[in-house]
């Protein structure tokens, strides 16, 4: 079961972290791409590889993932957004 009081927390400052971490990447957009293109440099499979590993981890993973989309979906829809 979910902690109740840390799910609130996070709902609460829900609008601030979204902020931050648009703000964050905004600053280090440049930075990050570097990252990822010296990744693939380094490793010209790490795409392909990345992309089995998230494919893998879905099917794996469908039902649970699947389940919380609906979920999320119906929670959406009763509140009208």
């Amino acid at each position: 079961m979910p902690d109740e009081q840390k799910q609130q927390y996070y709902q609460n400052n829900k609008e601030v972290r979204l902020r931050y971490q648009r703000a964050y990447y905004a600053k280090n957009k440049d930075v990050i791409k570097r990252r990822l293109a010296l990744k693939e440099a380094n490793n010209p499979e790490w795409k392909k590889d990345q992309r089995e590993y998230n494919r893998s981890y879905y099917q794996k993973n469908r039902s649970k993932i699947l389940a919380n989309r609906s979920k999320r979906a119906a929670k959406k829809a009763k509140e009208g957004g």
